[in-house]
């Protein structure tokens, strides 16, 4: 099970995810990304209350992270992912771009 809740500060939208990012989740995480992200603010993912992440919903973050995304996690098994995500995405820009490492 997943809950998705959208907040808003100021200029920033967060989707604050709670629960299992896998599986069938994942597309609805996706429906609610899309329909966020189409507001043309700022989007934060904060993950802290996530549980469990499946290689599906790292593809959808590494999607979320490279569209500009900003990352909040607060537990061991978040920071991981986002940090394996980010370095990846890194890697895979220098490669194509010979640029600068970007701040995810």
């Amino acid at each position: 099970m997943m809950r998705v809740t959208q907040q808003r500060d100021g200029e920033t939208i967060t989707l604050k995810i709670e629960g299992l990012l896998t599986g069938e989740w994942v597309d609805e995480m996706e429906r609610c990304w899309n329909k966020a992200k189409n507001d043309a603010h700022p989007l934060r993912i904060d993950l802290a209350g996530v549980t469990c992440i499946d290689a599906a919903g790292r593809e959808l973050l590494a999607r979320m992270f490279a569209s500009g995304a900003d990352a909040v996690a607060v537990n061991l098994m978040t920071r991981a992912v986002i940090e394996q995500i980010t370095n990846n995405l890194w890697k895979f820009e220098n490669k194509q771009t010979g640029g600068e490492r970007r701040n995810y």
